[in-house]
């Protein structure tokens, strides 16, 4: 399988060129509001990655069809740490909190934040595509709009991820965005099976290298290489995983703790 970054005109201009925007993107394995039972740190940092006081956050829960459980936690988590929190939903009626789905391509790129929930990424990427809500992510991304997410949706960013979206079968991989290079692969130390799943889809050469990611670590790009990589539990981290000639390399990368 063959996977491809779709250019954008500021990937065209990089190598002269610095973007006007600053493009990032969080990408977190697993943990934060919707994990954990108390304030999360990495819901904490990534408030203090916007560099605002009163960050405007929207919340998409599509991945899981947009639980009101997980609404709920979301505005409660981040309405407690100073945010003005909004949700898109295509499966609820809209409610005071939610922004219209016929405004949404105007809505989200006034936002600081746009934060993509767990659940099935290949059901989720299905209605952003008919939507149209694919590009207005990538129009967000490349104006300099944080995008950040957790399993489902720290997945959906990359070229690829290991996905159990199927439903009743084994992991493999999905053909996702395409913003960030790679595959990727979340919650890989807590399920010993996706961490073999993995190896064996890059021997089969079915997925690209790929950024694998702990519960309770995340990582940080910008533009569409790894800036940083927190974590918020002692032996959290982040791996590259990639295959040269018959052999797969799994390599730690440098971890920052928060919290």
């Amino acid at each position: 399988m063959l996977h491809r970054r779709v250019e954008s005109a500021c990937d065209k201009r990089q190598s002269t060129t610095r973007c006007a925007f600053m493009q990032r993107i969080l990408a977190i394995g697993g943990g934060g509001f919707m994990m954990e039972e108390t304030s999360s740190p990495i819901d904490k940092h990534l408030v203090t990655l916007t560099g605002k006081a009163r960050p405007r956050i929207c919340f998409l829960a599509t991945p899981s069809g947009d639980l009101p459980d997980h609404l709920e936690k979301f505005h409660m988590a981040y309405g407690n740490l100073g945010c003005e929190t909004s949700h898109l939903a295509f499966f609820r009626q809209p409610d005071s909190r939610s922004m219209l789905v016929s405004d949404f391509p105007i809505r989200l790129l006034e936002q600081d934040v746009i934060y993509v929930g767990g659940g099935n990424t290949k059901s989720a990427l299905a209605v952003w595509r008919e939507w149209g809500l694919d590009s207005v992510l990538r129009t967000a991304w490349e104006r300099g709009v944080l995008l950040a997410g957790m399993s489902a949706g720290a997945m959906c960013w990359f070229d690829a991820g290991l996905t159990d979206s199927f439903w009743g079968a084994a992991h493999r991989p999905l053909d996702c965005l395409g913003l960030l290079p790679g595959g990727c692969a979340v919650h890989y130390g807590s399920d010993p099976k996706r961490r073999r799943t993995l190896h064996a889809a890059q021997q089969a050469g079915s997925i690209p290298p790929t950024i694998a990611i702990d519960d309770f670590a995340a990582v940080l790009y910008m533009h569409t290489s790894v800036e940083s990589v927190f974590s918020w539990r002692a032996g959290s981290a982040a791996y590259r995983v990639h295959r040269e000639r018959e052999t797969v390399f799994e390599t730690a990368l440098p971890v920052n703790r928060i919290g």
